[in-house]
């Protein structure tokens, strides 16, 4: 994000100066102006290197013995705990369980659910809402793609 907000405090910089360098009162010299512009665009272009574009995956869902009642999905990276998915973009099968809450902390989604799980299959699909605001995703913005429905992990015996 920081790159992206020096972009635009650049572009607006360039802009001025490019305005005021083409006005012959103030001189005309777009030839600095054209030298500040390459410079901002060099910086702008060396901060890309720093943006996050990886899009983070899921690399686990699991219940554990001692939380039947939480189904954890867990990133590959942390995510944005600003932006929480609505309980209805989640489905439990194979155990069906209403999603009572939705909390993310760092690289982990945890669903509370209504009846804690038992032995036994269960499975979670996720499909991304159509409020961006509402989709899963880093610090950075990149959104974690929905998935069908995959196995979870039951630690219940």
């Amino acid at each position: 994000s920081n790159g992206t907000r020096l972009r635009i405090e650049a572009s607006k910089a360039i802009s001025a100066v490019q305005i005021n360098a083409g006005i012959a009162a103030n001189g005309g010299k777009s030839r600095s102006a054209k030298q500040l512009q390459d410079f901002f665009t060099f910086c702008a272009n060396t901060m890309t290197t720093f943006l996050d574009v990886v899009v983070p995956t899921i690399v686990a869902r699991s219940i554990a013995p001692s939380a039947a009642s939480e189904l954890v999905i867990t990133a590959s990276e942390g995510l944005n705990k600003a932006n929480v998915p609505d309980v209805g973009d989640f489905v439990i099968a194979g155990q069906v369980r209403t999603i009572t809450k939705c909390v993310i902390d760092g690289p982990f989604v945890r669903l509370t659910v209504s009846a804690p799980f038992i032995t036994g299959a269960v499975t979670v699909a996720y499909t991304q809402s159509a409020t961006v605001s509402k989709r899963l995703q880093d610090a950075s913005g990149n959104q974690v793609a929905s998935f069908t429905a995959t196995a979870v992990t039951n630690g219940i015996v």
